[in-house]
């Protein structure tokens, strides 16, 4: 065993494949660090996804209460307009019922029901009611009763009328 060169000192590794090994190990690590990115990064949107969910869970139960609130206060607005156009035609047939009173008549009490209108008030004489107040209301109503008193007094006829429209009681029922 003798040689005539002498020995050198081997490596246990070549060059290359030290080379080769440290690519791999380079790659490795950088596979393992992604991997790691990739997990950590899921994990956090997971937990944004949930946050959103419950979120948006939130959110659409208060648009469904918006929605239920926005049909009553339409509901509102529509009874709102409704009311508001009774009392415009409420207060024009009231201005129109004063403008029918002629200067020498009085009333004293305005009672105004859905199918009914009771005056009480003073006349001059009772012909000055007849001919001044009492065509206008039959014009209007389907039925007009009055009944007068004097008032020895004051020198003038007190009256109350009573003005109704459509069926009244006893009346128009077919019976005969």
């Amino acid at each position: 065993m003798h040689s005539f060169k002498t020995p050198r000192k081997k490596s246990l590794f070549s060059k290359e494949s030290i080379l080769w090994m440290t690519f791999v190990s380079v790659i490795f690590a950088s596979l393992i660090a992604f991997g790691l990115y990739l997990f950590y990064k899921t994990t956090f949107f997971k937990d944004d996804l949930s946050a959103l969910q419950s979120s948006n869970h939130v959110l659409s139960k208060t648009v469904i209460e918006y929605e239920k609130e926005m049909k009553i206060l339409n509901m509102q607005r529509i009874l709102s307009q409704e009311i508001g156009a009774s009392n415009q035609l409420l207060k024009n047939s009231i201005k129109n019922l004063f403008d029918l009173v002629p200067d020498q008549i009085v009333l004293k009490k305005v009672v105004m029901e859905k199918t009914q209108l009771l005056l009480e008030g003073t006349t001059p004489t009772k012909d000055a009611y007849r001919l001044l107040l009492e065509p206008p209301l039959k014009s209007i109503f389907q039925s007009s009763k009055v009944v007068f008193s004097y008032d020895a007094f004051k020198g003038y006829y007190n009256f109350t009328s009573v003005n109704t429209v459509g069926n009244v009681k006893g009346e128009h029922d077919g019976k005969k």
